[in-house]
């Protein structure tokens, strides 16, 4: 496929699209009319079931998107996204027959085979709460042979142990299935089946077995020390790789914060000062509601400001938390110039606090001299940040 796409290198335009970084490329639901060769980039593939993102896998350079609902004439079962610039050459459903219509036919009949049977697994996807499932099976399977190890015959039964890490982890059969089968593989456990047969009765009366079946299967571990330890090695192995995972679609203030470089205490005061924006902040709904409810009314009606104390003049935008005349003071003695440079590197709420604490002429010099600083002198600015709040301090009798 990568090769065939080169193909392509001289088509029209018209049929190459682009997707900048974080595009939306398609939606769940929507109608599948076109699927997409993709040129240059990546796609993630992906669902949300139950405000989780279940990654689906990657596309790349001569892979195909999209091309499940064209075929099958479904609406978009997934959704994808441009983890990168992506290029991709759009493909229309009469194309798409066109060459499928010029392929031999047991080409042909193998392809309505695959779209069956992607069919059928798409249904077995789960919003496991497990972002690593392999290793979350591990563990239960090491605790529930830990419930039976000090019997006479130790071991566990194959489907009373698949219901338990199903009613646990959410897991499809499929998918412990196909862990247990790698564990099995690795000799890491043993999986025996236990056989049996109906009997057969011939026209003489004699009774015979019948054919063999699997009547159950049990499980047992060899070496549960090893069986851990190495379990948590492959885990750590596959994290680099992994292509079927599980991402909260929200996340809470302490995953906000890692995720940009940040602490929550920083990201809270950035909330207070609003300086970022109230539409990416979500409430649990029950949660809320019990919390109002431990709270009172009242308690929402005002809020009041922390007193202050030295571990909170940490950066200039802590200044919002200062009182006016303390600031008008500071201000007097640092010079236009200083103020300037604090005006520009602080965010909003801070910013405008310093032009409410100078006069309206001296507020429009410093507005001018600030907005001229474009390239704002990393060290000049964190020296002029450290003596404003050392002065701050000092008035507040916070330093001696």
């Amino acid at each position: 496929m990568a090769q065939d796409i080169d193909r392509f290198d001289d088509a029209d335009d018209s049929a190459i699209r682009t997707f900048p970084k974080g595009t939306t490329i398609f939606r769940e639901g929507q109608v599948s009319d076109v699927a997409y060769i993709i040129k240059i980039g990546r796609v993630s593939i992906y669902r949300i079931l139950n405000n989780k993102r279940v990654r689906l896998g990657e596309r790349g350079p001569g892979e195909m998107v999209g091309e499940m609902g064209v075929m099958t004439a479904d609406p978009r079962g997934s959704n994808a996204e441009a983890l990168e610039y992506t290029e991709a050459l759009v493909c229309d459903k009469r194309l798409l027959q066109t060459m499928l219509l010029k392929s031999p036919r047991p080409v042909q009949l193998l392809t309505g085979y695959l779209v069956d049977r992607v069919r059928a697994l798409a249904g077995q996807i789960t919003d496991r709460p497990s972002g690593d499932p392999f290793l979350s099976v591990c563990r239960v399977t090491l605790l529930a042979w830990q419930g039976v190890a000090r019997s006479e015959n130790p071991h566990l039964v194959y489907a009373d142990l698949s219901r338990t890490i199903k009613d646990i982890l959410l897991l499809s059969q499929i998918e412990i299935d196909a862990i247990f089968e790698r564990l099995k593989n690795m000799h890491l456990l043993a999986v025996t089946d236990i056989k049996g047969s109906f009997p057969r009765t011939n026209i003489l009366g004699s009774t015979k077995p019948g054919p063999a079946f699997v009547k159950d299967r049990i499980v047992r571990l060899p070496d549960p020390d090893k069986f851990m330890a190495v379990a948590k090695n492959l885990a750590r192995d596959d994290r680099g790789r992994q292509e079927f995972g599980v991402d909260l679609e929200f996340c809470d203030l302490g995953d906000f914060a890692r995720e940009a470089g940040s602490t929550p205490e920083i990201i809270t005061k950035k909330i207070g000062y609003g300086e970022i924006p109230e539409k990416i902040f979500f409430f649990h709904k029950s949660a809320s509601r019990e919390y109002i409810d431990a709270m009172g009314p009242d308690f929402f009606k005002q809020a009041r400001r922390p007193r202050l104390t030295a571990a909170d003049l940490e950066h200039i935008d802590d200044i919002t938390a200062v009182d006016n005349a303390t600031l008008q003071e500071v201000f007097s003695n640092l010079g236009f110039h200083k103020v300037a440079v604090l005006a520009a590197m602080a965010g909003d709420a801070a910013r405008d606090k310093i032009y409410k604490n100078l006069s309206k002429k001296i507020a429009g010099i410093v507005r001018d001299e600030a907005t001229a600083l474009a390239n704002l002198d990393d060290d000049e600015a964190a020296a002029v940040e450290q003596e404003l709040l050392e002065r701050v301090k000092t008035i507040k009798g916070l330093v001696s």
